[in-house]
């Protein structure tokens, strides 16, 4: 395959992002089949999956993006011979759960950003990281100074400090920033009512929805909404290709 002249050698499973205007072509060295999906979408939903749309190459390696990568190419055949008016809507349905499942899978379970590995001076502060990994490990429980003083046998002002110095903010920050990513993961990927979310987290309902709006200017439940609307805005494009190696 050929993307503004580089070259890359495709094989089973790749997913590549081509963004729009971008001259590219196929050159099939073997039997094989590529699954050519353009889309438009509304501005905000394209920021929202913003992250992946920037790095252009990806190895599908996970039964959930297979099945639906499977059916999306089973639909585009079968709009491609029966021509049927429901096709449209069903290609437009499956490419929406393909998005936001690789969505999820490649940026929203990753290591949290917040923590940027670039504020983190390993060779001063070697202790950070495993705590932080406790953290995200444990965020369901309750956690403080005490508790990360007996686990990591230091004292609670040695790591006040030393996170501190590494990454500006307090343990129990760090903690707070790692409950209300994984309530966010929550409140986009499940049904699961507010308040079992907030248990979920380690948080009181009161104090997850508090904490959530100063930190995101609307409450989980208005932003749940906003997040439906986004995702119910993203349409097929009508020049749906399929292109085969004959």
């Amino acid at each position: 395959m050929t993307i503004d002249r580089a070259q890359l050698t495709l094989k089973a499973n790749h997913l590549i992002v081509i963004p729009p205007n971008t001259e590219h072509s196929y050159k099939f060295l073997q039997n094989s089949t590529v699954l050519d999906i353009k889309f438009t979408a509304d501005p905000s939903f394209c920021e929202m999956i913003d992250p992946i749309l920037n790095k252009k190459e990806y190895y599908l390696n996970t039964p959930s993006l297979l099945m639906l990568m499977q059916q999306l190419h089973t639909g585009a055949t079968t709009s491609l011979q029966k021509k049927l008016e429901t096709c449209s809507l069903t290609l437009d349905t499956l490419l929406k759960l393909f998005l936001l499942e690789f969505y999820q899978e490649k940026i929203q379970y990753e290591s949290l950003a917040f923590v940027d590995a670039s504020l983190i001076q390993i060779d001063d502060h070697p202790k950070i990281q495993p705590m932080i990994d406790y953290l995200n490990n444990h965020y369901s429980e309750t956690i403080d100074l005490k508790t990360l003083s007996e686990k990591f046998h230091y004292s609670e002002s040695y790591i006040t400090r030393i996170f501190r110095d590494a990454i500006n903010l307090t343990p129990n920050q760090v903690l707070q920033k790692i409950r209300l990513e994984k309530g966010i993961q929550l409140l986009d990927s499940s049904t699961y009512s507010i308040e079992f979310i907030s248990n979920s987290i380690g948080l009181s309902l009161n104090y997850f929805s508090k904490f959530f709006k100063e930190q995101k200017g609307v409450t989980p439940t208005a932003y749940r909404k906003s997040r439906r609307k986004k995702i119910e805005s993203l349409t097929l494009s009508e020049d749906f290709d399929l292109s085969m190696e004959p």
